[in-house]
């Protein structure tokens, strides 16, 4: 009796453990998603946990097709949060577009805040994503 109530209390106690680190691990603070086009556009997708973690899964013209899993250090993340509020991401509109057709489109989410850029972004927002897709393409293409 006594064996089984220890052996309960080990597995609530697991469970517990376990559920409460997958939670921290689901916590997307930044995803990143370019689109195709009718050329050669890179197509791909990526999501930083605020672990470190990064998933990415690559479409088409990039350089590793598939998924992989890797992580980035956590300063990194900071310092692309960092940038992205010192040039008003938060403040700068939900979508840009023009009227052009065959263009990819990008995808940003930080925090809760997304946009859309189809064409049109103000350059701060473009160099964002050049850096945040250097932090992890490094480490993807490795």
């Amino acid at each position: 009796m006594r064996a089984a109530l220890i052996l309960t209390l080990c597995l609530f106690s697991c469970n517990n453990t376990f559920f409460s680190s997958k939670k921290q691990n689901n916590n997307i603070i930044i995803s990143l998603q370019k689109t195709a086009c009718f050329g050669s556009c890179p197509e791909y997708k990526l999501d930083i946990y605020d672990n470190g973690k990064v998933l990415y899964l690559g479409t088409r013209h990039v350089e590793h097709i598939g998924e992989k899993q890797v992580f980035i250090d956590v300063m990194e993340i900071k310092s692309i949060l960092k940038y992205a509020k010192k040039n008003n991401f938060f403040r700068m509109k939900n979508e840009y577009s023009e009227p052009i057709s065959d263009l990819p489109t990008t995808y940003i989410r930080i925090k809760g805040k997304k946009i859309k850029d189809y064409s049109g972004a103000p350059k701060e927002l473009k160099e964002l994503v050049k850096i945040i897709e250097n932090k992890v393409f490094k480490r993807i293409i490795k």
